[in-house]
């Protein structure tokens, strides 16, 4: 860039012995001061032009520099645009001869205000009071204590930045040069990566990882590449495979023993003639029966507990109907009563989900009817009500009430806690499937005791708004309760009907 200026100096010294810059010198006087007139030649004016752009060019790229750093140096930036547009016209002005005074070369003085603007730039502001460099230390430091494996790339799919955590992932060391390929260091495509989601590393520090892709655009908005940033999965992908493998073990292996323990007891019961002896067998035919039971359960939960919400409009009444219509043959002594208030009791859910919710609670106030102390009621009893929202308009209130004995406060905490521990756990998996499908409905679960429990569901009208459209709750265990029904209708009603026993909590 500077060797033409350089070269027209040479020739400017050298000119008596050439006439390769100009012709025709000769004397012009403008204002009372020396002027000289002269034809340029081609040579000169390659010159002053080579001069004019790698000035510009010199100007710009340091402008693009410090607009580099943002606001910090702004003011500098926009001093340094037009530090050279005041000579640089002056100059112009004089090559193609306009003005009525073509022999004064107006770039001479007004190279003042390219001394004033410069003088401002680099005198007159912090330009250099605030080192960039503490905010290029910060930026790098920024990305160097992030946990996650950070890659800057480019639009060709290179690295061309990345943190400590990321080079010693991909195993970057100093003999590497940057930019380098994605491919070559990842062993994987970008846009793989991209829409997988997720990428697989290989190596002493390698393992799962999810990926997750920011694009990056210039001030123009024109793409400049993207951000990718790894976390680490292996531990919680090991632990899903492990539960999914003790899922499978407990709801095929154990159910298929179970069944047979329970065949052998249920053979014992009938053909011993030790009357403790067949009360000990029944004791293992009911205990089998809860088992075989709650394995149903985990069986059904798992079918929708990994899936999508499959929303539609549904009738809350008409849901009550369906889960006791099915509940009534397993407990055909039992009562259950609907009271529906609200005029509108359509709700956008699903009512798979929905039916979970409403069979698992009413079952679980059905079972639990046995621990009253009142043994003179043979009919367990229980209430479904169907309200309006007291305080939301835009939300439906389903009530299970009972006149049990109150639900131990361990089971309540385990479930607000949204784990069980030694001290603090449930009796079964019923409440906790409730729950688990309220929270994926977007919806609230309390419980009360008013001279029985009283479990309230509160929905919106709306699942979509607010939903994470999933059937379970991520970190839930794949445990499972199948989509029961109730019976109800929309005057008061009692109903009831038969089948085996399924409830646990």
């Amino acid at each position: 860039m500077f060797t033409i200026p350089a070269a027209a100096s040479l020739l400017a010294l050298t000119h008596p012995f050439h006439d390769w810059l100009w012709l025709f010198l000769r004397r012009s006087p403008e204002f009372g001061i020396a002027t000289v007139r002269y034809t340029i030649q081609l040579p000169g004016y390659a010159a002053l032009l080579v001069s004019l752009g790698a000035a510009g060019v010199g100007v710009l790229l340091l402008v693009g520099a410090i607009h580099a750093y943002g606001p910090l140096y702004r003011r500098e930036a926009t001093a340094l645009a037009l530090t050279t547009l005041f000579p640089a016209t002056g100059v112009v002005v004089w090559l193609v001869g306009v003005g009525p005074w073509p022999e004064v070369n107006f770039g001479v003085p007004l190279l003042l205000f390219h001394v004033v603007l410069d003088a401002y730039a680099f005198v007159g502001t912090r330009i250099f009071e605030t080192a960039p460099t503490t905010q290029r230390a910060a930026k790098r430091s920024a990305l160097d204590d992030l946990a996650e494996p950070l890659l800057v790339l480019d639009t060709e799919a290179a690295v061309v930045n990345l943190n400590r955590r990321a080079e010693t992932l991909f195993g970057v060391d100093d003999t590497h040069t940057l930019p380098i390929s994605f491919h070559d260091i990842a062993g994987a495509d970008l846009d793989r990566v991209r829409s997988t989601g997720e990428l697989t590393v290989t190596g002493p520090d390698g393992g799962i990882f999810s990926a997750s892709y920011t694009p990056l655009s210039d001030p123009r908005g024109d793409d400049v590449g993207g951000l990718l940033v790894l976390h680490e999965v292996t531990v919680e992908r090991r632990r899903k495979e492990q539960l999914s493998v003790l899922n499978r073990i407990l709801r095929h292996n154990l159910r298929n023993e179970l069944t047979v323990a329970r065949g052998n007891a249920q053979s014992i019961q009938v053909s011993a003639t030790d009357t403790a002896l067949r009360t000990q067998a029944g004791a293992i035919v009911e205990s089998s029966d809860r088992l075989l039971a709650t394995a149903k359960k985990a069986k059904e939960f798992a079918q929708v507990q990994g899936r999508d919400l499959e929303l539609s409009v549904v009738d809350v009444t008409e849901v009550v109907n369906d889960v006791w219509r099915d509940l009534g043959e397993s407990y055909p002594h039992a009562e259950v009563t609907a009271e529906v208030e609200p005029v509108e009791t359509r709700l956008r859910t699903d009512a798979r989900v929905l039916s979970l919710v409403l069979s698992n609670l009413i079952e679980n106030a059905i079972v639990h009817a046995g621990e009253r102390e009142d043994r003179t009621r043979p009919a367990p009893t229980v209430v479904v009500r169907v309200t309006d929202a007291p305080t939301d308009e835009s939300a439906t209130v389903v009530e299970v009430a009972d006149d049990n004995p109150r639900i131990a406060d361990s089971e309540i905490a385990a479930l607000r806690a949204g784990d069980e521990t030694a001290l603090e756990h449930g009796s079964g998996i019923g409440l906790w499937i409730a729950h688990w499908c309220v929270t994926a409905l977007n919806g609230r679960i309390e419980f009360d005791y008013d001279d029985g429990n009283v479990v309230r569901v509160t929905l919106a009208r709306d699942t979509a708004e607010g939903a994470d459209h999933s059937a379970a709750v991520d970190g839930a265990a794949e445990t499972a309760g199948g989509p029961g029904s109730l019976r109800a209708d929309h005057t008061p009603g009692t109903t009831s009907g038969a089948g085996p026993s399924e409830a646990d909590d």
